[in-house]
């Protein structure tokens, strides 16, 4: 039987080229790997898509 964790958190999607980054351990990463775009911003909604804060 597989179990999920209930904490387990859903890849970002970069706002600037569209990279999904896993979420390893936790941590999230600030800074895209491919672009360089600052991921501090970017909050994951209901729906699961990210969505830059206000």
């Amino acid at each position: 039987m597989c179990f999920r964790p209930a904490n387990a958190a859903k890849p970002i999607e970069c706002p600037n080229c569209g990279m999904k980054i896993p979420v390893v351990g936790g941590v999230k990463q600030k800074v895209c790997p491919k672009c360089k775009t600052d991921l501090t911003q970017v909050n994951e909604n209901a729906e699961g898509e990210e969505t830059p804060q206000k």
